[in-house]
């Protein structure tokens, strides 16, 4: 169901000033007819066995540094503080890849890994790159702790990409290398900048987007939340499919959230300056505020059974760039839901995750059934 709000269409705009041609742009993923013979995927990453590369992001402070989220598949049985296996809980650890010159054909390749990924970056859905060298990432799990803990304590992380410091040995005098971490979205399959340390995310446990402002970072490893605050959105109308990806992206001259509503098979923009509080949301973190909003704004960009599976999106340039994970479909089009262009992939059926546009103008993708970073030529 939608909530619809006062005011006018958020979607009606059609083009970005100074974006450049709208079909231009949507040539990322390629200029022939769409067909998968009309592109060649070229191989930028393997990863190793047993990882899969969820999300991608390409990092604003170097221009061809692509930064990709590593996450293990699901264990087939819990981590528990009663029954700790190893080897069970080491398989909730994410790991964070850096490609350098990531443009070219052979990019230099590290893989990076806090001190304590089973808690920081557990399950890792999406990153997402906010300001002065710092990003986000959110995990799919219920709790970071052991998962007989009844608490549901997880959400998105705050890191500082100073590669000094991002995944710096172990270091006893403090937890991890993180910057800040709050803890009111369980099963959270995507992750948005908005602005400053402000930062959107898809609470696959409340069907909700939670909108969550980490204010000032704190030091290395710390543990001090209590500035932070929390707005919960639209609650109970997006749903997840499990170990799916369910990116957002964030429009800035809009102020729109655009989001796979994977579990509903669509495409939907909430309007981010709608919404009024009239309750609080259960808080672990002492913040001071944790609102839950009502009266946004949601609307469908993509209607069910546009795609299937809607699992990646990207905003560029004013072109929404979406994948779908069951179809290996891509579609570019514009916020008002006007298709630019589409791609049949031919990757394999329920592998199409991620996407990003490069600073050549090309689109990257991650395969979960290849495990493999791809570059869309053509």
């Amino acid at each position: 169901m939608l909530t619809v709000g006062c005011g006018s269409d958020p979607l009606a705009s059609k083009s970005d000033p100074e974006s450049g041609s709208e079909e231009d742009i949507a040539t990322a993923i390629g200029k022939g007819d769409g067909s998968a013979s009309s592109v060649t995927l070229v191989t930028v990453y393997e990863a190793a066995p047993g990882f899969l590369p969820t999300s991608l992001a390409w990092n604003p402070n170097a221009r061809t540094e692509l930064w990709v989220a590593l996450a293990q598949p699901t264990p087939a049985s819990p981590c528990t503080e009663v029954e700790s296996d190893p080897v069970v809980c080491n398989q909730l650890e994410g790991r964070m890849l850096v490609l350098q010159r990531a443009t070219l054909d052979a990019p230099l390749a590290e893989v990076k890994i806090d001190a304590n990924a089973w808690h920081f970056m557990r399950t890792p859905r999406q990153l997402a790159w906010g300001e002065r060298g710092l990003l986000a990432t959110c995990g799919e799990a219920r709790t970071a702790n052991f998962e007989d803990d009844p608490i549901p304590y997880n959400g998105p992380v705050l890191w500082d990409s100073d590669p000094v410091l991002f995944g710096a040995p172990h270091d006893p005098t403090r937890n991890g290398t993180h910057v800040d971490m709050l803890h009111g979205t369980p099963y959270c399959m995507g992750i948005a900048h908005e602005r400053a340390n402000v930062y959107w995310a898809f609470n696959g446990d409340a069907g909700a987007l939670d909108r969550y402002d980490f204010n000032s970072p704190h030091e290395p490893g710390g543990e001090d939340h209590s500035d932070g605050a929390l707005w919960r959105y639209v609650e109970g109308e997006l749903s997840r499919v499990a170990e799916v990806p369910s990116h957002l992206a964030y429009d800035t001259r809009r102020e729109l959230v655009f989001a796979a509503d994977t579990g509903n098979g669509r495409v939907v923009a909430l309007d981010a300056t709608s919404g009024v509080a009239d309750g609080e949301v259960t808080d672990y973190d002492n913040l001071a505020t944790h609102a839950r909003m009502s009266g946004a704004r949601l609307t469908e960009v993509l209607p069910p059974g546009v795609l299937e599976m809607p699992s990646g999106v990207a905003f560029h340039a004013g072109v929404l760039f979406v994948t779908d994970h069951a179809t290996g479909r891509i579609l570019a089009l514009l916020p008002s839901g006007e298709v630019l262009r589409e791609l049949d992939t031919g990757l394999d059926p329920n592998s199409l995750a991620g996407i990003a546009i490069g600073p050549d103008g090309k689109a990257y993708v991650t395969d979960l059934g290849s495990r493999r970073v791809l570059r869309i030529d053509g």
